[in-house]
């Protein structure tokens, strides 16, 4: 949703932060970046990687 509104709702982006943050080592970043892709997202997701890293 947050790529379809236009990247424009500060609240689901520091949700998505939040996931990162709790998930971390958890998510399966290599099936998330395929499934990105997929869904023409991958900015978003390396976005969201880097953003978490610090």
């Amino acid at each position: 949703m947050y790529h379809l509104g236009g990247e424009q709702s500060e609240r689901q982006w520091q949700d998505l932060l939040g996931v990162v943050a709790v998930q971390g080592e958890r998510l399966d970043w290599q099936y998330m970046r395929e499934m990105a892709a997929t869904l023409a997202l991958g900015d978003l997701l390396e976005r969201l990687a880097e953003q978490s890293r610090g």
